[in-house]
């Protein structure tokens, strides 16, 4: 599993939908767009993204599994968190929005953080391999783990 094919996947699960894969790039960050479009990458596209990660080989979903982890990894810093605002929780929810949205949202965010909005959610899409992952192998991922997606784990990310 590459990064690039990791982003491949999401960007199918959008691709699966396309009513809602045109919304989401015409929302040009625009805070109401984004806000519908959450609600639906919690539903529609979080159902397309769990039939494409069920279709992977245990190796393969360790590996996409490994990526996911380490791209929240990446994004938990506190310049984000200043405009995404939340508690822990609400800002791991929020790293997921921001991941699920796909690679050029990622990216935007990113390398300019001050486009996050405040209180974007996705829950379900950010822990939805696990599930998947639990499901096919009779087992939790979690010993697995490369790195935390919990909030302020990333101690280099939060330095004043």
């Amino acid at each position: 599993m590459t990064e690039e094919k990791f982003w491949e996947i999401i960007e199918k699960s959008w691709q699966d939908s396309p009513e809602l894969k045109k919304q989401r790039d015409e929302a040009n960050n625009d805070e109401n767009s984004l806000e519908q479009l959450s609600y639906q990458l919690e539903e529609d596209i979080t159902e397309n993204y769990i039939k494409r990660l069920s279709k992977l080989k245990k190796k393969e979903l360790t590996e996409f599994i490994h990526i996911l982890e380490e791209r929240m990894y990446h994004i938990d810093r506190k310049e984000i968190h200043t405009y995404t605002d939340g508690s822990d929780d609400g800002f791991l929810y929020c790293r997921c929005f921001i991941l699920g949205m796909g690679k050029s949202y990622y990216e935007l965010i990113d390398k300019t953080p001050s486009k996050a909005k405040f209180d974007l959610e996705a829950e379900g899409f950010g822990f939805s391999a696990y599930q998947v992952y639990e499901e096919l192998f009779n087992e939790e991922f979690d010993r697995y783990s490369k790195h935390s997606m919990e909030s302020c784990s990333n101690s280099e990310g939060w330095i004043e």
